[in-house]
């Protein structure tokens, strides 16, 4: 049976993913958990409150991530993902809009009734993101 075709209004959250095996898993390329992993502010010390993704919508999915990696790019392999934030809220996870002068669709996904502190959330949370373009298994950490 085919997938049906999400509504252009439908709203996706992109992420970006570093290059490195921490990050990317081996083939099959997959996001990992640790892209969904809290951290603590090695300056301040601050513990962050949530993950930041970008919200867009399905229609403009493709060119506001290329936009984005263009601006976040860490590594020659760094990547986009997606994932529509009514799975990501269905999997118990809130997002709140917390826009910034750079990115005016900026959000963070925080915990809800799942917890970004337990690795299995984190690992739902990782499945539900998608790459933004196809990744072949035998060039899965070329860059876009």
């Amino acid at each position: 049976m085919a997938e049906l075709e999400p509504p252009a209004d439908a709203i996706v959250l992109l992420r970006h993913i570093p290059g490195g095996s921490c990050y990317q898993g081996k083939p099959p390329p997959r996001i990992t958990s640790e892209n969904f992993k809290l951290r603590t502010n090695r300056l301040s010390g601050e513990q962050e409150s949530g993950i930041s993704v970008s919200q867009t919508v399905e229609a403009r999915r493709l060119e506001d991530g290329r936009r984005l990696l263009e601006l976040r790019r860490t590594k020659p392999d760094s990547r986009m993902a997606y994932a529509f934030q009514k799975e990501v809220q269905a999997a118990g996870f809130s997002v709140h809009n917390e826009p910034t002068a750079e990115d005016p669709g900026h959000c963070l996904i925080r915990s809800a009734t799942a917890k970004l502190e337990n690795h299995d959330d984190r690992k739902k949370l990782a499945q539900l993101f998608r790459w933004l373009e196809p990744v072949a298994e035998d060039n899965w950490c070329e860059s876009i």
